[in-house]
C-alpha cells in the first residue's frame, strides 16, 4: 500500500471510469491513489474484441486495452493499491476510507466508481458451483473451453457477446433467453444467427443446477415442458447491480464525486465510463483548486 498520511484524492475502483479519473488527476499533479479490490481494468479486462472504442479501426481486446490504460496512468504517477474499501465517511479535513484490512486512509476528495456486480440466478446451490462450472465471465482464455458444451444465460448484449466469444472454441454454446428475443443491436443479432455453434433457446429459464464437485447439467423450464441440459459450464449474464453509494445520492457531500455504473448511467459501454471518469476528475480538480 502506498504510504501517505493524507492523499489529495482517493479513487475507489479500477475499471475504465476509475483509471481515467486517476490518470487525469495524476497528470494534473495531484497526489492520487487508486484502490481496487479485484484487478485493475475491472470487468472490461475480460471483454473480447471491443469494436466501438475510438482509435482502433479493427477493434481491440479488452485485456490489451486495459493493460495499456494501466501503464498510461502509472506513467503519469498514479499510485495503485489492491484494497477493498468497506466504508467512506466525512471528516473535518475531507474523507476517511476504511479498508477490509482495518487500515484507514484519508483524502481531501474521493472519486467513487466501484462498478457493478453481476446478478445471480437466485437458485438453490448456486454458491456451491461458483467457480466450478458456474461463472459470470471468461476469466482466462476461451481456449480453455475448446471442444466443450457450455451455456450462457441472459437476453442482452453481454450474453450475446459472451456466446460469440465462446463459440470460437466451444463445441456447442446454448444461449438461454428467458424472453422471446435477444435485446441486442442488429450487427450482433446477425452474427448470432450466422454462428452454427450457437443454439438460441427462447422462452427458457434455468430452474436447477445438477452435478457433483462440478456443474454437470441444468434443469430448464421451456415452452414444451421441463428438460435437463448437460453442460460443462454455465455463464450467468442476467444483468448487473451497481454498488450502493455511501451517502444519499441527492445529498452527496462536497468533494465526493461519482462515475461509472455507480452514477446510474444506463449505457454501460467502456467509452461512456471513460468519459464519466474524465468529467468526475475535472470536477474534482476544480474542487481541490477552490480549497487551495
Amino acid at each position: 500500500m502506498p504510504n501517505h498520511r493524507a492523499w489529495e484524492v482517493a479513487i475507489v475502483g479500477g475499471g475504465p471510469a476509475g483509471l481515467t479519473a486517476g490518470l487525469q488527476l495524476a497528470r494534473a499533479g495531484y497526489r492520487a491513489v487508486l484502490l481496487e479490490r479485484a484487478g485493475l481494468g475491472g470487468q472490461a479486462r475480460w471483454l473480447g474484441r471491443i469494436e466501438n472504442y475510438p482509435g482502433f479501426p479493427r477493434g481491440v481486446d479488452g485485456g490489451s486495452l486495459m493493460s495499456r490504460w494501466v501503464r498510461q496512468a502509472r506513467t503519469w504517477g498514479l499510485r495503485t493499491a489492491r484494497a477493498d474499501v468497506r466504508a467512506v465517511a466525512r471528516t473535518s479535513g475531507g474523507f476517511s476510507l476504511r479498508l477490509a484490512s482495518g487500515r484507514v486512509l484519508r483524502a481531501c476528495a474521493v472519486v467513487y466508481c466501484p462498478g457493478a456486480g453481476f446478478n445471480d440466478l437466485g437458485l438453490r446451490g448456486e454458491g456451491r458451483f461458483r467457480g466450478r462450472g458456474l461463472l459470470h465471465a471468461v476469466s482466462g482464455s476461451v481456449a480453455d473451453w475448446r471442444g466443450r458444451t457450455v451455456a450462457v444465460a441472459g437476453g442482452g448484449e453481454a450474453a450475446a457477446h459472451q456466446a460469440l466469444a465462446l463459440a470460437r472454441q466451444a463445441r456447442r454454446v446454448h444461449l438461454l433467453c428467458r424472453g422471446e428475443r435477444i435485446k441486442a443491436h442488429r450487427l450482433l443479432l446477425r452474427r448470432l444467427r450466422g454462428e452454427p455453434r450457437i443454439a438460441l433457446m427462447r422462452g427458457v429459464e434455468v430452474r436447477g443446477l445438477q452435478g457433483g464437485r462440478r456443474l454437470q447439467a441444468l434443469d430448464l423450464s421451456a415452452p414444451g415442458g421441463r428438460l435437463r441440459l448437460p453442460v460443462d459450464a454455465l455463464f450467468v449474464l442476467v444483468g448487473k447491480s451497481a454498488a450502493p453509494l455511501p451517502f444519499p445520492s441527492r445529498r452527496l457531500p462536497p468533494g465526493f464525486f461519482v462515475a461509472g455504473d455507480a452514477s446510474g448511467e444506463p449505457f454501460r459501454q467502456v467509452v461512456v465510463a471513460a468519459g464519466e471518469g474524465m468529467k468526475a476528475a475535472m470536477r474534482c480538480a476544480a474542487f481541490l483548486e477552490r480549497r487551495a
